[in-house]
């Protein structure tokens, strides 16, 4: 634990983070082809597997080390390079904001003119007599649906009374079938 929580093990994973932010900004800058993440991800496991063949460890040993290493590695160079993308929009936003005020100038309406009028009576009769006609065409279409609804309530009633005559007919036939199965087996097993 001493060789864990001492100074100079607590600034490797930050140099090697910074490393790898640097070197992945650099690469994906030239080649923007190449995603950041992707990148970082890389570069973390070469710098950490750079440390881990310099231990000169066991394999299965070396292979968890050189996981943790640079997953470590990675999660510093991605913080710091949010914590930097988060600061520079911030401080976009605000120079953007602050030469916008600057160099628009700010607008104000103006007074209504004299030459917007309010409407006339004649105006506002067409307007009522238009939304009169409206309504009576609405009312119209209103009574025209509620006729047809009458009508298909009829249809389905007289649909229904007549499937429900069908089936008293066929439960009909049914009990005449069953009674001359029935009379017929009495002819047929007699008894001798």
């Amino acid at each position: 634990m001493n060789d864990f929580l001492n100074p100079k093990s607590m600034l490797t994973p930050g140099m090697a983070g910074a490393l790898v932010m640097f070197l992945s900004n650099a690469i994906c800058f030239q080649f923007p082809e190449i995603a950041p993440r992707w990148a970082a991800l890389l570069l973390s496991f070469v710098l950490g597997g750079g440390v881990i063949a310099a231990a000169q460890l066991k394999y299965f040993a070396a292979a968890g080390f050189w996981l943790i290493n640079s997953l470590i590695i990675f999660a510093v160079a991605a913080g710091s390079a949010g914590v930097a993308s988060k600061t520079t929009a911030q401080m976009a936003r605000h120079t953007t904001v602050m030469f916008a005020n600057v160099l628009i100038p700010s607008v104000s309406a103006q007074a209504p003119t004299a030459s917007a009028q309010a409407p006339t009576k004649a105006d506002l009769e067409a307007q009522l007599q238009a939304t009169n006609a409206r309504l009576a065409a609405q009312q119209q279409q209103l009574a025209d649906a509620q006729q047809q609804v009458a009508t298909a309530a009829a249809e389905a009633k007289q649909a229904q009374e007549q499937r429900q005559a069908l089936e008293a007919q066929r439960a009909q036939e049914a009990e005449k079938a069953t009674q001359a199965a029935k009379q017929n087996a009495k002819r047929f097993f007699k008894e001798w």
